[in-house]
């Protein structure tokens, strides 16, 4: 990659991962938020089918079969986020999704999984790891900062449990694609995680009408 090549991917990395969650942040776009997600993950998923360099059983589960990893740490994921829940939230907002708005929980069940998980998958691990790896010096920055961009984009949800435990967890999901190469198996991981904080509670912090 030349010098000028990697200045100019450098500049597409900050405008895509930090300057658009800022922008939305200040509500400088009069659009609802799953707009320019779905026109990135559009762009992303096309870039990724067309690249001759990506394998498209990335898409898949590409031969991964350590379940009891991945049972494991879903099992940790959701103890923590229980633990949490138990101690931070009031007792009212405990539940309060399945048992006081069941069709919006239902709908957030359905649709989570393919509209919110898969897309963000296809964008910050897919597309950032395939167009963007080559400018760290180790996978290991490469999955430090794709954990800080991924929290940076849940800024548009103004609170800071949100950026810290979508930085955390954004951590954990680019280094089992790192090792796994599944954008498939992050996607289920992350639509478990994201389906139960909105079943406990959880999920009052990472939702906003989109409008």
């Amino acid at each position: 990659m030349t010098p000028i090549t990697k200045a100019f991917r450098w500049v597409e990395l900050v405008v895509l991962f930090i300057g658009l969650p800022v922008v939305f942040y200040f509500n400088k776009l009069k659009l609802p938020k799953s707009i320019p997600l779905l026109v990135v993950f559009l762009i992303a998923l096309l870039y990724l089918l067309a690249s001759k360099s990506f394998s498209k059983k990335t898409f898949g589960f590409n031969g991964f079969s350590c379940w009891k990893t991945f049972g494991l740490r879903i099992l940790i994921s959701l103890l923590v986020i229980s633990l949490l829940s138990f101690i931070f939230l009031p007792r009212e907002q405990l539940f309060y999704l399945p048992l006081q708005n069941t069709k919006l929980w239902m709908l957030i069940m359905i649709f989570y999984p393919i509209w919110s998980a898969f897309t963000q998958e296809v964008i910050y691990r897919g597309f950032y790891f395939h167009r963007y790896l080559s400018l760290f010096k180790t996978e290991y920055h490469a999955i430090i900062i794709n954990g800080i961009l991924f929290g940076l984009l849940h800024i548009i949800f103004r609170n800071w449990i949100a950026v810290i435990g979508a930085t955390i967890i954004g951590m954990v999901w680019a280094s089992s694609y790192i090792k796994h190469r599944s954008i498939l198996m992050v996607s289920v991981e992350h639509a478990i995680v994201g389906n139960y904080l909105f079943t406990i509670g959880l999920g009052y912090y990472f939702y906003v009408p989109d409008f």
